[in-house]
């Protein structure tokens, strides 16, 4: 019987050598080392693979991040005085299919600040597989009360409800319907339901531990970036504060030296022009002074406290991804339990006589172990998956959060120098009419010649006059915008309101 040549191997010792043997191969010769370190790393990407996400999975674990039916949006219309650190926020609501709700629009609800932290402490609990934001503080550096501070709160507690109700879980969990439709006085009706995952002396012990293996290499990154930058800010916003203390004391000694101006003024009794001229340049050094202080308010309000939220924001991010790293923790020990009671199990099938009550408490805690088990791996997709999501949320919020802050400091920096300028060249006449000679002679400076006085101030309404650029200012931009929302409501009344010609067709269309 005749096989072909191909199947089976030509094993005769005296057969001639053939033409192959010694050739060179091209392939390099494989250590059987090198062989299994790289089939260990194929399985381990295949389990990596595994692992991961697809768009699938993610569809049937985030059901809400797919849908644009449900919609929560809140407008914050006042905040009213009451104990200090502890302000009314006055607030509208508006529910779009949302379930358990017993109405669309909400007007007029009225909570304090401590209820708002009582509801956010609540979310950051419940909801473990979100980042959510804390809400910034009642305090500024500005001053109690005043108008700068309740524009700052105002524009602060707006962007916190933007950003909670712009999360889809979050509009979805059942406190939310509490906190619109209760009553002044509100409190957490499911406080007792919710747990975190661990706290205290216990937190702090699994903290010390090694981080277990994260096949998502974004989550396991960005841990760390989220601790630089909470520590960054954190240090940011003391450098702030010591700023602001010294030029507290700059603006002290710049009053000091205003009156020392005017003990000068005091001491010339010989030229009237010099006298004039100490006076009013210790009014400007008085007012310099005084706009050094506003200016370090304003720093420390702008970007002082601006870090420390920034700051509150980035630690719960740390935290949120250390509750992730517990629970994965859990899932690990739940593995090995599972291992663990199914070696029992197998052990008892094993014997010759089996005990029915062994075999059922065995068959039970391994039942019990396998659901634990699953029920952590849904767990620890499902927070992956959402923190996947709101990764990406919390870099592009902070990137547009440090322009805006950047800008809105420049822009208070221009105005402040501006003013002082502005004060400094309200004085040059005086300055210059002390003699002929533009006030230089007292300087040993008689040799010049009559000068001529440039009286035109450099900084006016359009702008300044060695540039040809427009004057930008943030009061001018606000303007702007109201004037844009004016010409935005005047249209639509516009286009709502009904012509004589068009009510007849109006009237014959059925509204039923």
């Amino acid at each position: 019987m005749d096989y072909p040549d191909d199947d089976y191997e030509n094993n005769n010792p005296f057969a001639e050598p053939t033409n192959n043997i010694n050739q060179p191969t091209d392939q390099p010769v494989l250590q059987p080392s090198i062989i299994e370190h790289q089939q260990r790393e194929e399985i381990n990407n295949q389990d990596d693979s595994d692992q991961l996400l697809n768009q699938i999975d993610l569809k049937k674990l985030l059901p809400e991040r797919f849908t644009n039916k449900y919609s929560l949006t809140v407008k914050l219309v006042e905040i009213e005085k009451n104990k200090p650190g502890n302000p009314i926020l006055k607030l509208d609501f508006e529910v779009k299919n949302l379930p358990r709700y017993r109405q669309n629009k909400y007007k007029d609800v009225r909570r304090t600040y401590n209820e708002v932290v009582k509801f956010n402490k609540y979310l950051t609990i419940s909801n473990l597989e979100c980042f959510v934001p804390v809400i910034p503080s009642s305090t500024t550096s500005y001053p109690a009360n005043g108008e700068d501070e309740k524009k700052q709160l105002k524009n602060l507690f707006q962007e916190w409800f933007n950003r909670i109700t712009s999360n889809p879980i979050l509009i979805r969990d059942e406190e939310f319907v509490y906190f619109i439709e209760n009553d002044f006085g509100y409190s957490v009706i499911n406080s007792n339901k919710k747990q975190s995952v661990a706290s205290g002396l216990m937190r702090k012990t699994l903290k010390q531990f090694a981080i277990p293996y994260d096949p998502y290499q974004e989550l396991a990154s960005f841990r760390p970036i989220i601790k630089d930058s909470y520590l960054n800010c954190q240090k940011l916003h003391k450098l702030y504060d010591k700023s602001s203390k010294i030029e507290k004391q700059l603006s002290i000694h710049t009053y000091d030296m205003s009156n020392k101006l005017n003990v000068l003024a005091d001491f010339e009794t010989t030229h009237p022009g010099m006298k004039n001229m100490w006076e009013k340049l210790s009014k400007i050094v008085s007012l310099q002074s005084d706009l050094l202080l506003i200016d370090s308010i304003n720093e420390n309000a702008i970007l002082g406290d601006s870090f420390q939220n920034l700051s509150n924001d980035f630690y719960e991010v740390k935290e949120a991804l250390t509750n992730r790293y517990l629970i994965m923790r859990e899932l690990v020990q739940a593995e090995s339990q599972t291992k663990s009671k199914q070696i029992q199990a197998n052990k008892i099938k094993n014997k010759s006589s089996l005990d029915p009550i062994k075999v059922d408490e065995a068959l039970r805690s391994l039942e019990y172990v396998q659901k634990v088990q699953e029920s952590l791996t849904l767990q620890i997709q499902r927070i992956s998956g959402e923190m996947l999501f709101e990764r990406k949320e919390v870099i592009d919020f902070t990137e547009d959060k440090f322009k805006k802050l950047i800008k809105n400091y420049v822009l208070h920096k221009v105005e402040h120098h501006r003013k002082i300028l502005k004060h400094f060249e309200s004085i040059r006449l005086d300055v210059r009419s002390v003699d002929s000679k533009g006030g230089l002679s007292r300087l040993n400076r008689d040799n010049l010649t009559n000068l001529k006085h440039n009286v035109i101030q450099s900084q006016s309404s359009k702008g300044d006059s060695w540039t040809s650029r427009t004057f930008r200012s943030l009061e001018k931009e606000e303007k702007a915008k109201e004037e844009e929302k004016k010409e935005h409501k005047i249209n639509a009344l516009q286009s709502t309101s009904v012509d004589a010609k068009n009510a007849a067709s109006l009237l014959g269309v059925a509204t039923f």
